[in-house]
């Protein structure tokens, strides 16, 4: 291992998600036999790859969940023996990549004085307004987030500054920003990931996320609930159920007729599959990764025109349908003009998956996985890129 450049993954979390999947696409993108990875977390299920050491970091009930206070403090410190653990038992560490963002891989940067390894941080999502934060922002090497969350970057990277004048604090933001590798993403789907393609029989409603209350399931239960029984389609419902979380959930099962509910499901590809209409009902979702699958899937998608990612890039009728944010009676209009031609749902569907075709992870994350691999674009042969 002193031969070989040592990559560590900090993953508190204890429940899967999108950001997770999009993470564990870009290191299976990492070459192994020259890096050496270790993943340390608090849900190993997440993590399906090959050539990877894995630490299951316990997260033991009595440990605070509070997102700031004391409490947070605490779990951060706790955090923090782990990262010893790891650097005693697992060798020296080289790069640490915090996959979740600043405020979740707080410890990485509170341990980065005594084992100096360089940080890449990865933000899927809006980062908190702390001075804490900020500081974190201004002492990681790379910086990767999603287009969405830079208005929550700049507002907490001025939280360093915030006793200067308003003038100090943006002209030492534009500084930082000049100086540091700040960088925007998309997410990609690798080729020998990519979703299997759905099926054009019959609609098939099919919905997948975390049930916190924010991803909006309560919205299409409503609308379900409201239609008559003999009108309903089938629909699918895969969800997971955040542990460890302080933020408010949507209870799940629900005894709906019409309503098949699956619980983190293992064959999540076969069941999406099955159905043909992907419902988002998400609040100003930062990209979405299962938006994308469902359009690789050849899915007939349905988003809320909130001006999230996915919003932008999508066309009303030509390669999705769009409803008004939070609205019943919209979203139950574009579902009853999705379910009522198969044909409407093909057409769309087919567009989308054509769309989708630039968003592979190959090209997507090849920045990110050159800053990981502590290399950069410039050093790469013109051959390496194409590959």
């Amino acid at each position: 291992m002193n031969n070989i450049n040592h990559i560590l993954v900090f993953d508190p979390i204890t429940y899967a998600g999108g950001s997770k999947v999009a993470t564990r696409e870009m290191l299976d993108l990492i070459n192994r036999k020259k890096h050496h990875i270790t993943i340390l977390t608090a849900n190993p299920s997440s993590w399906l790859l090959r050539n990877v050491e894995m630490i299951n970091m316990s997260h033991p009930k009595w440990l605070p969940i509070s997102e700031h206070g004391k409490g947070y403090w605490l779990r951060q410190l706790y955090f923090c023996f782990w990262l010893i653990y790891t650097r005693i038992f697992y060798g020296k560490i080289n790069m640490a990549v915090g996959a979740s963002g600043p405020g979740i891989d707080m410890p990485l940067y509170l341990m980065k004085w005594l084992f100096g390894y360089q940080i890449t941080q990865l933000i899927h999502g809006p980062v908190g307004l702390s001075r804490s934060i900020g500081l974190c922002l201004c002492k990681a090497q790379h910086i990767f987030y999603l287009k969405s969350t830079y208005p929550s970057l700049i507002a907490a990277i001025k939280q360093v500054w915030r006793k200067k004048a308003e003038h100090i604090q943006e002209e030492n933001t534009e500084h930082l920003l000049r100086t540091h590798h700040f960088e925007a993403f998309v997410n990609g789907i690798s080729e020998k990931n990519l979703p299997s393609p759905c099926q054009y029989h019959s609609p098939s409603l099919f919905w997948a996320a975390s049930l916190l209350k924010w991803k909006g399931l309560d919205l299409l239960l409503e609308v379900i609930n409201s239609t008559p029984e003999s009108n309903r389609v089938p629909t699918r419902i895969c969800y997971l159920l955040p542990e460890n979380n302080a933020l408010p959930t949507t209870e799940a099962p629900q005894e709906i007729t019409s309503i098949e509910w699956h619980h983190q499901p293992a064959q999540l590809d076969r069941l999406r599959s099955q159905s043909n209409i992907f419902i988002s009902t998400s609040h100003q979702e930062p990209f979405g990764l299962s938006i994308l699958e469902a359009l690789i899937a050849g899915m007939c998608v349905i988003i809320p025109s909130d001006g999230a990612f996915w919003d932008l890039v999508l066309t009303h009728n030509k390669n999705c349908l769009k409803y008004k944010p939070n609205d019943i009676s919209s979203l139950q209009q574009q579902i009853n003009k999705a379910t009522s031609n198969i044909q409407l749902i093909k057409t769309i569907g087919k567009a989308g998956a054509h769309l989708s075709q630039g968003y592979r992870a190959e090209q997507c994350y090849l920045n990110i996985k050159l800053a990981i691999e502590k290399r950069s674009l410039s050093a790469l042969s013109l051959n390496e890129v194409k590959q």
